[in-house]
């Protein structure tokens, strides 16, 4: 065996020991992709065999995801310009039709003809990826009913509130307090208080518009958002509807529990120009209707309604 086969196979046997895979890959002056080297890691990753990449480096490249592939080239061929290394994460569809994360590190050295040539290795790190989504999400939505938290709801106000403000158009902000919520805690304890809080944010969700917001403010209290609402009948009406929908009796496998909701609704720019001032408007509003027994809305003082 040659020194350069010796020398292949010790890389190989290295390589195998690791998750993911090293590669050696060209572009020619004329812009054609090749491997030189691919390590037996890429079946494990892709589902693509050595002998197979090294047949078809583009194929393995037409493999990356449509919306990653041209930044992944395109930052390849900057560092390339600057030897200097590269490393970045990407999505690739494996053979089995799984879409996986990549992450990829490599070093590229420029040739005397003017071949490119980097030297890397790539891993999958889809589980990662997952993790770090689920940890966004933990510190964006609430653990119990999926409904964006309290301060993720705000920040989104926020967000429509520009647009608002751009637009000159108005929004609503609801303010929805559940009505003999606290006598199911006592009575039957906190499960079935959980069980119904998620039925809750069910139907508060089948209510309304794919375009509204949804998200619970703490214990019993959720807050809605009513983007580009046109007149305040509109929002008198998706009040009906919550109140409806959240006045029909709850079959859950910790009872059945009749409960109601009073709502209070406020307007942009009527009643406040930014988000504290919205939803003190909403609280106000949603007390006014608790004081009248419940199972009803309230428009914040001085509306237009």
């Amino acid at each position: 065996m040659s020194q350069s086969g010796k020398t292949t196979d010790s890389l190989d046997r290295f390589a195998d020991l690791l998750p993911g895979f090293l590669y050696q890959l060209e572009r020619s002056p004329q812009g054609v992709f090749r491997y030189r080297y691919v390590s037996s890691g890429m079946q494990r990753v892709l589902g693509v065999s050595p002998a197979e990449a090294l047949a078809d480096a583009e194929g393995v490249l037409a493999m990356i995801h449509p919306e990653d592939i041209d930044r992944v080239i395109a930052e390849s061929l900057q560092t390339a310009a600057e030897l200097r290394q590269w490393r970045g994460e990407f999505r690739m569809h494996a053979r089995d039709g799984r879409l996986i994360w990549i992450e990829a590190q490599d070093l590229p050295v420029r040739e005397p003809d003017g071949t490119i040539c980097w030297s890397g290795y790539a891993n999958d790190i889809t589980e990662r990826k997952a993790l770090e989504q689920k940890l966004r999400d933990l510190a964006r939505f609430d653990g119990l009913t999926g409904l964006p938290n309290r301060q993720h709801f705000i920040d989104l106000v926020e967000n429509n509130l520009l647009r608002a403000r751009r637009n000159r158009s108005r929004l609503a902000l609801f303010f929805v307090d559940l009505d003999r919520f606290k006598p199911v805690n006592d009575e039957f304890g906190h499960v079935a208080g959980d069980e119904l809080l998620q039925a809750v944010a069910r139907r508060l969700r089948g209510a309304l518009r794919e375009s509204d917001v949804v998200g619970r403010y703490g214990g019993d209290e959720f807050l809605v958002l009513l983007p580009d609402i046109a007149r305040p009948g509109d929002a008198a009406g998706v009040a009906a509807k919550i109140a409806a929908a959240l006045g029909r009796m709850f079959e859950l496998s910790s009872g059945r529990f009749a409960i109601s909701c009073s709502i209070g609704i406020a307007f942009y720019p009527e009643h406040g120009g930014d988000v504290d001032a919205l939803i003190e408007a909403a609280d106000q509003a949603m007390y006014e209707a608790k004081k009248d027994g419940g199972g009803s809305y309230r428009f914040s003082a001085g509306s237009a309604a």
